[in-house]
């Protein structure tokens, strides 16, 4: 089934990140980065790898392990400079980007462009991460996790709380009153039984390489199942 075109400011079309668009873990592919460039050592990037194993093959991220993920994440970046991040964020996605994109998904996302559709991704991913990814996509923009920044420099706090879940489908729906989206014509693509509150606040919702939980639910729906 593919994406028809509609009159422009009433659809869109939104993608979860890892596992998604890409192959495996954003935030993997950024502490790997930070070791390349010599700001970590590569023993800190040990329960990284790990996770990243794990969330490719059981094809669901875990709760704990995003909550570790997201803590070292703010922990690394405390008293950092925000466009120090950024920059070595657009480094980090030109490196892993045209590896780990999936090639049919990165259609997908030219399809609904070339119908004139707006293409967004929303991800628990850090947003300076999912903002470049979109931006080389061509994409609308980007809702991710965002961490407090006071002053041009980041406190290490998480104020509003991850992407994920729940806060997915918040999210969409305020951007669809600022936009005008009509959501029950809108799209959505994700991996995981996560991010449930996203795909049914849509009208059509995709499921991406699912796991057994999550295809038991596309079929138990008629929801349509991509292999990317």
């Amino acid at each position: 089934m593919k994406p028809v075109a509609l009159e422009k400011s009433s659809r869109a079309a939104f993608f979860d990140l890892d596992n998604t668009l890409i192959d495996g873990s954003s935030i993997y592919y950024f502490v790997r980065g930070l070791v390349k460039s010599g700001i970590l050592q590569r023993r800190q990037v040990a329960s990284f790898a790990l996770e990243n194993y794990k969330f490719r093959k059981q094809k669901q991220e875990s709760m704990t392990a995003m909550c570790h993920a997201t803590k070292k994440i703010l922990d690394f970046a405390r008293g950092r400079s925000q466009q120090l991040i950024i920059e070595l964020c657009e480094e980090i996605v030109q490196e892993f980007l045209p590896k780990k994109i999936f090639p049919n998904m990165q259609r997908r996302v030219e399809e609904h462009q070339s119908i004139g559709h707006d293409t967004w991704v929303v991800s628990a991913a850090p947003i300076e991460i999912a903002s470049i990814v979109a931006s080389k996509l061509n994409m609308t923009g980007a809702y991710g996790t965002s961490g407090e920044v006071i002053k041009g420099y980041y406190s290490g706090e998480l104020r509003a709380g991850a992407m994920h879940g729940i806060n997915k489908a918040n999210a969409i729906k305020e951007l669809a009153k600022v936009k005008a989206y009509d959501l029950s014509q809108s799209f959505a693509y994700s991996d995981s039984a996560n991010d449930l509150p996203l795909l049914v606040s849509v009208g059509n919702p995709f499921i991406v390489n699912p796991n057994k939980q999550l295809q038991n639910i596309a079929l138990k729906n008629k929801w349509p199942i991509l292999v990317a």
